[in-house]
């Protein structure tokens, strides 16, 4: 506190608003070699506090309750035999949605026959364009186990890589980027009806209207995904692919997460994982190749203080 006081009294920084966010800064940049210390400790062997024993398999739990994950399962509510190209928009709206308010969004190819290309795209650049889905990861069936870890990536990422795969792709992204910016520049038109398809005035003087969607009044927060699948929704030689484990290589081997650790490895491992100096903020939890979760180093770490801290605070 001298020093934040000392600051403002000077330089007329930080400004009162910020008070909170530098706090956080200095405490969190105190305590680091805290941290470091504590996991180099647990990872010359595991350590008990109060008698509890910590552990990282333990800790990797809590972190993969704190983080936001909406799981693309049982082909997004449609029969497991129904690919996506024959369900209407709406379960790709229902997926949306759920991705929209999650950290990490895990896509189920199961045996390659139920998620559509375009489908998939709509996502991905959904995700992207939005910045609040940080990581999708892509499950599978591989040698008769469903549900196995094929790898995660940003959705930016992921984007670029599919644009770059088909032109056709990416000149229906761009078709959609100026749908949507045209519509955001619209004046919103009487409504009377909540069926009626949401319409606006564009300042040149005509009207535009959001892509219908069959049995539901269309989602204006969802604008640029209903311009994408309108604009995708034209046959191309592309319409009908599906997303097999290979097609997944073809797309995004180069940007794909593959690595992961087990949630039986012994500690000593899992602090090798978190004390490595790496740009990648998550890392993928499986048991026996099964995904279990994709989890934020950071969330990891606070887990392992926070069982610290009850441990020394519970009565002996």
């Amino acid at each position: 506190m001298p020093a934040l006081t000392l600051s403002r009294g000077v330089a007329d920084w930080p400004e009162q608003g910020y008070d909170g966010w530098v706090l956080l800064g200095m405490v969190t940049l105190s305590l680091l070699p805290v941290i470091r210390l504590f996991l180099q400790t647990l990872n010359a062997g595991s350590i008990e506090v109060a008698g509890v024993s910590l552990s990282f398999a333990a800790a990797s739990e809590s972190a993969a309750e704190a983080v936001r994950t909406a799981t693309l399962t049982e082909n997004l509510d449609t029969p497991e035999d129904m690919p996506l190209e024959r369900t209407s928009l709406r379960s790709i709206l229902r997926a949306l949605r759920r991705a929209h308010d999650s950290e990490v969004t895990v896509v189920d190819l199961r045996q390659g026959q139920t998620w559509w290309e375009t489908r998939l795209f709509i996502l991905i650049a959904g995700a992207a364009r939005r910045d609040r889905t940080q990581a999708i990861a892509f499950v599978g069936e591989r040698n008769g186990t469903p549900g196995t870890f094929l790898g995660w990536a940003p959705p930016s990422r992921l984007l670029a890589a599919h644009l770059r795969s088909d032109p056709l792709l990416s000149a229906a992204h761009e078709r959609a980027r100026a749908k949507t910016a045209a519509w955001q520049l619209g004046q919103p038109l009487p409504n009377p009806h909540a069926s009626v398809t949401p319409s606006v005035m564009l300042p040149w003087g005509t009207n535009q209207s959001l892509p219908p969607v069959e049995n539901q009044t269309p989602d204006p927060a969802f604008a640029f995904e209903l311009y994408l699948q309108q604009n995708l929704d034209r046959p191309s030689p592309e319409s009908g692919r599906l997303v097999t484990i290979q097609r997944l290589r073809e797309l995004y081997e180069v940007f794909l997460v593959t690595d992961s650790i087990d949630a039986q490895t012994p500690d000593d491992a899992w602090a090798e994982v978190v004390l490595t100096a790496s740009p990648r903020r998550f890392f993928a939890v499986t048991k026996a190749g099964k995904f279990k979760a994709l989890i934020p180093r950071d969330a990891l770490v606070a887990a392992l203080v926070t069982r610290l801290v009850r441990a020394e605070d519970s009565p002996s």
